[in-house]
């Protein structure tokens, strides 16, 4: 059993689950038994099957004596944003992750920084660690461009996003080189692109610092989303 509630945001596309998998390793990553993960699986396909739109965002959320409970409705991502998402980066401590830096079902600790984000006028927080570097989104995984490099932050005290490995799978395609980094606000400042990732929005640019390695990693989750998911 997982030592703390863990939850997955899932996106659920045409009755089905496309990155399911990946969510389900993150699960056994944070503690979750083979029978817990297999009940899991059965629950979130049952749900995603009778859904009647084209899309979802599903919450699956393990308490810590294993109950699972499949939630499901038709709200967007909070980075799927008309224009394109603001970003702040605002201060703070560094988050103590669940096993395997799976997601806990507790969002307190983020949703502080990304209400400072909002109270700033920005759609999602950037945190920023006491010593001065980047740690994590709010509510997605972030990366800046160099060159050729998609950079983002370690990982703890990163969770260990489902469309993070997604990117690191897929960004070889284009020419880019993923890697994990340990990034300042002048580096984040001085990229070339500042692109979010999230399980159910895909690749989406910070406004005003768009470019072309998001367009190439959006294409690769849009076919993930409609088509065939990648070997995991």
């Amino acid at each position: 059993m997982p030592r703390q509630a863990l939850r997955e945001t899932i996106r659920v596309q045409d009755g089905r689950l496309p990155l399911l998998e990946r969510h389900l390793a993150r699960l056994r990553a944070g503690g979750c038994d083979d029978e817990v993960v297999g009940r899991a699986w059965s629950k979130a396909e049952a749900a995603a099957a009778k859904w009647p739109f084209d899309y979802g965002r599903m919450t699956l959320t393990v308490s810590t004596d294993g109950d699972i409970v499949a939630d499901i409705s038709s709200t967007p991502s909070s980075v799927a944003v008309e224009g394109n998402p603001v970003v702040a980066l605002v201060r703070s401590d560094v988050p103590r992750l669940p096993q395997g830096a799976a997601k806990p079902a507790d969002r307190s600790f983020w949703d502080v920084a990304l209400a400072l984000a909002r109270d700033a006028g920005a759609h999602a927080a950037v945190l920023v660690s006491p010593s001065g570097e980047l740690i994590d989104g709010s509510q997605a995984t972030v990366w800046v461009r160099q060159g050729l490099e998609l950079l983002t932050p370690l990982s703890p005290p990163a969770l260990a996003g489902i469309s993070r490995g997604v990117v690191f799978d897929v960004a070889a395609n284009h020419g880019y080189m993923p890697r994990e980094a340990r990034i300042t606000p002048d580096g984040y400042d001085a990229a070339e692109e500042i692109f979010l990732t999230t399980a159910v929005a895909g690749a989406v640019p910070v406004r005003g610092r768009e470019g072309d390695a998001v367009v190439a990693i959006a294409s690769e989750f849009d076919r993930l989303f409609h088509g065939t998911d990648i070997a995991t």
